[in-house]
């Protein structure tokens, strides 16, 4: 799937005419508060509260399909657990209908109503799924037939009786409807924070949501096994609320259980917690305990930083390092080791703490090169994509058409074969590895359709790679995959093309994308800088950075445009 790209609502006249039109069908649903504008960017922070949509209530002499057709138009307005919603429904349904339980993620025109006397099937093409959890994933099941049954009241108006739990909503409107959050979990070796995307309604209590499913819950499916909590299963909540204050202070209380958890436990608690809540209007985190008299007093736990340099890592005319304008900045025992090397280099990843880089030259080898000397990787396999370093300093080869053959080298070159990769792809074109070690996405060929996805990494307490989790697709490619890199610790850079036609995708990893022209013979992606998201560099050595809609050249005469794994300790602030 191709997530939603931002589309230019209406301009006043036509929603006034939208408006009409619905109401003459049996429903209204228009925004209440905000501007027209273009929609919000896939995980972009509002410049302004989002708006809130109002729902008509069922007209008199609605028919049934109708009222069917009110009562999917309603989900838009989430306030007071879908009231409006609960009017078309009849009996107990109205107290039970359950519209939390998941989100059907779809374009509204293409929606399909099929209607008898007491009976209505809706037709829809899932572009997206929403599980009740908040997880998000793409989809390409096909049509999904929803069933309603009705029935009429004494006064001859029809209510339904029968309906599926959750709710449906255009692609377009679910980013104003429900927002994006990401909760933190741990890698094993307790250093990094692993972001978990998740999608919650944008009215009423998010920070309710956020902890219940972070104290109470579990990771994303396709996360289980890669990260850790220090949330025990038998920690729980002792009341399903998390209040906030107006000193926008969340009040979390645990049960019992965690009195017995030590003060590191606690504190690595309280980290999960405040980096989870940041984009839910909290400023700070008060955790109590069920039968102790004063708060939990301990500090957050400190957690390696993920954040690159922003400026690009390069290798420019023979010589590499960090370019700012025309200069280059040159890193201590990496930049000579790497420019001495003999043959042409096409790829380079280095370490966080930039004292060792994954290397490819043009002839397919793979090295490993520190300022002691370059070492040659995985020579006997012909065919190599470009390696990756991971946080931890173990490399990973693979073959482009032996996908399930990943094999990592260990800091003393030791290989080891990694299972579980990639059992549903012919061929891997690129592999990017997050900056916490804990993720990996990838460019690769299945079905005959070019697909972006990502797996988590399994790690023992020491950091060292023992298998991948199953594949998530992020997205199917509109043209075949180029390049793949992470540009935020939950979103990941795609450069997909052939001939004249060049995109540039940014997708969120449990969560929809935005896709963009991009000039043609684009060889690979990295992360951008504050004003643009992405770099691009071009098989002609000139690097672009997107300035609102346009591609700006940013320098040239680059060979290779280089992968950072995160900044050295103490370069971090």
């Amino acid at each position: 799937m191709t997530g939603p790209e931002a589309i230019l609502r209406r301009g006043r006249t036509g929603v006034l005419l939208l408006a009409l039109i619905l109401a003459l069908a049996g429903c209204t649903s228009f925004a209440t508060s905000g501007e027209v504008r273009a929609g919000l960017e896939p995980g972009a922070a509002p410049e302004e509260p989002p708006p809130q949509y109002f729902a008509g209530a069922p007209t008199r002499g609605a028919t049934p399909e109708q009222i069917v057709t009110g009562f999917i138009e309603a989900a838009i307005s989430p306030l007071d657990s879908w009231k409006t919603a609960r009017l078309y429904l009849a009996g107990d349904l109205a107290e039970t209908w359950r519209p939390e339980a998941g989100v059907l993620v779809d374009v509204a025109d293409d929606r399909r109503y099929t209607a008898s006397e007491d009976a209505v099937t809706l037709t829809v093409d899932p572009t997206a799924t929403v599980d009740e959890h908040g997880s998000y994933t793409s989809s390409s099941s096909g049509a999904v037939e929803l069933g309603f049954r009705l029935a009429q009241r004494d006064d001859g108006e029809w209510r339904i009786v029968e309906a599926p739990d959750g709710i449906v909503l255009d692609r377009q409107n679910f980013p104003d409807v429900y927002s994006d959050h990401q909760l933190a979990y741990f890698d094993p070796t307790w250093t990094y924070l692993v972001r978990d995307v998740r999608w919650f309604p944008a009215s009423g209590n998010t920070a309710t949501y956020i902890v219940r499913e972070l104290v109470n819950g579990a990771p994303s499916p396709w996360l289980a096994g890669a990260v850790a909590s220090a949330f025990a299963q038998d920690i729980d909540l002792q009341t399903d609320a998390v209040p906030v204050d107006s000193d926008q202070v969340a009040h979390v209380g645990l049960n019992a259980v965690a009195s017995g958890a030590d003060p590191t436990a606690l504190g690595r608690m309280v980290t999960q917690l405040e980096a989870s809540l940041t984009n839910a209007d909290v400023q700070a985190v008060r955790v109590t305990i069920e039968g102790e008299d004063s708060p939990v007093q301990v500090e957050p736990i400190p957690t390696a930083q993920t954040r690159p340099d922003p400026r690009a890592l390069v290798l420019r005319a023979g010589e590499f390092g960090f370019l700012s304008g025309s200069e280059l900045t040159p890193i201590d025992g990496l930049s000579r080791e790497l420019q001495d090397m003999e043959g042409t280099i096409q790829s380079i990843a280095v370490s966080p703490d930039q004292s060792v880089a994954a290397v490819q030259q043009s002839t397919g080898v793979v090295y490993r090169v520190t300022s002691d000397s370059p070492d040659a990787l995985d020579s006997a396999r012909d065919g190599l994509i470009p390696p990756m370093i991971d946080p931890f300093g173990y490399i990973w080869t693979v073959p482009a058409d032996e996908p399930d053959a990943i094999t990592t080298w260990d800091p003393d070159l030791e290989p080891s074969a990694l299972d579980g990769a990639w059992p549903e792809a012919t061929s891997v074109r690129e592999m990017a590895m997050s900056r916490d070690g804990s993720r990996i996405a990838a460019l690769i060929t299945t079905g005959g359709q070019h697909v972006a996805v990502v797996a988590s990494v399994r790690r023992d307490r020491d950091g060292r790679p023992t298998g991948l989790g199953g594949a998530m697709r992020l997205t199917t490619l509109p043209e075949p995959g180029v390049s793949i890199a992470w540009i935020e610790d939950a979103r990941v850079g795609i450069v997909s093309g052939s001939g004249q036609t060049w995109y540039a995708i940014e997708q969120q990893v449990g969560g929809p994308s935005e896709r963009s022209d991009a000039p043609p013979g684009i060889t690979s992606i990295e992360f951008g800088t504050q004003d643009s998201s992405v770099r691009l560099l071009g098989q002609d050595g000139l690097m672009y950075g997107r300035r609102f809609s346009s591609w700006q050249e940013t320098g040239s005469d680059v060979s290779v445009l280089a992968t950072q794994m995160g900044t050295p300790r103490g370069a971090e602030e």
